[in-house]
């Protein structure tokens, strides 16, 4: 396993984009994205899959379980990255691509006996990474020691569909690839909003912001192109075809 520092500020000032799993994903053409750094985690790795520059990140062991975590065994260009306490377990299995996996430790904002651990959110050039409601924090944190900017969020929408359907996830509408859990609880409407919280989500991001005021906007711009909540207002909102105008699309 490689360690995470090796990736300091390898794209310094590239855009990158971080793909969650929410459902405004199904409405992302990937094909506008390949030229760009794509950090996917979990399950977002299916709609990521063509970027040139590719990185999976994952603090989810329940992962290594869908059928989605095994395409990592086929994409030879994309970089794996893993938070160890979990992951270790599985290292035997991982034989095939330790080469390309990097492994991270975490910092927690929910840690007993404190619990809210504000410094646990503060964005910093080194390890422990951010630890908290997802793996799209983490992932974040990881596209800041790699040095993108700005970074881009897109299908990370703290909520559920909103046409109706009730979906958590992008791959559940029929024209997207269905991944499948190969082992443990099966996947449906019953267990879909297991963990899965609205409300707590911006809890954490709203502290987010406010630990890193002197980080976000200066150092780093964050902009949202997820179908959030109206009190989702943290970092600017733009659909994607602004930001491919405002910074320029890769030639």
């Amino acid at each position: 396993m490689n360690n995470i520092k090796e990736l300091k500020d390898i794209h310094k000032n590239k855009m990158c984009f971080i793909y969650g799993a929410g459902c405004s994903l199904n409405l992302i053409d990937e094909n506008k994205l390949t030229g760009y750094i794509g950090i996917a985690v979990n399950s977002g790795i299916l709609k990521a899959k063509k970027c040139k520059n590719l990185y999976y990140v994952s603090d989810d062991l329940g992962s290594y379980y869908w059928s989605y975590f095994q395409l990592l065994f086929e994409l030879e260009n994309c970089k794996v990255l893993l938070y160890k306490e979990k992951f270790e377990k599985v290292y035997d299995k991982l034989e095939r691509i330790k080469n390309r996996c990097y492994e991270f430790s975490h910092k927690s904002f929910f840690s007993p006996p404190d619990i809210y651990n504000f410094d646990g959110l503060i964005l910093t050039k080194d390890e422990p990474i951010i630890g908290a409601r997802n793996g799209v924090n983490s992932a974040l944190h990881i596209s800041y020691i790699m040095g993108c900017n700005p970074i881009i969020l897109i299908g990370v929408d703290n909520q559920l569909s909103q046409d109706g359907k009730n979906y958590r996830y992008f791959w559940q509408y029929e024209k997207e690839n269905q991944p499948y859990r190969i082992k443990g609880t099966r996947f449906n409407f019953l267990t879909q909003n297991l963990g899965f919280d609205s409300k707590s989500f911006i809890d954490y991001w709203r502290h987010f912001s406010n630990v890193n005021e002197d980080i976000l906007g200066k150092k780093v711009e964050i902009i949202n192109c997820s179908d959030t909540p109206e009190e989702f207002n943290f970092f600017p909102k733009m659909s994607i075809e602004e930001v491919l105008k405002k910074y320029g699309e890769v030639k």
